[in-house]
């Protein structure tokens, strides 16, 4: 999976990006969107396959792009405290955590500096 990350300014609404991307028929892991100083940030989750044609579409829709990187994706069980242990056993492994927010489906986008010693932590997240 790869996140995406534009910036939506002050003159347009954030639907455009979800909107470019439905045109581009390029379907959306996750998205998660939030304020700064002037505009919104959006990132937006789509498969490895997808990640050129998303970029491509976004920027000749003329977003900005701020990041692009591999996350990982994997299904978590809710429950208070949960987002937190899994930050505390990646942060344990070694990794630097970049990105970490909740998706559908009780699902969690992880992007960190080390994607193999995420992707351990949560291979043993049920053991």
């Amino acid at each position: 999976m790869h996140d995406l990350t534009f910036v939506v300014g002050e003159d347009r609404s954030v639907a455009e990006i979800w909107e470019t991307l439905g045109d581009a028929s390029i379907q959306m892991e996750a998205s998660c969107t939030f304020p700064r100083l002037e505009g919104r940030i959006v990132h937006v989750v789509v498969k490895d396959d997808d990640a050129e044609d998303a970029y491509q579409a976004l920027r000749t829709a003329h977003f900005i792009p701020l990041d692009r990187r591999p996350v990982v994706m994997a299904e978590f069980v809710p429950r208070p405290g949960a987002i937190g242990e899994i930050a505390r056993k990646v942060a344990d492994a070694g990794a630097k955590l970049y990105i970490l927010y909740m998706a559908t489906n009780n699902r969690v986008v992880i992007g960190a500096s080390d994607l193999d010693k995420v992707a351990n932590v949560l291979a043993t997240q049920d053991q």
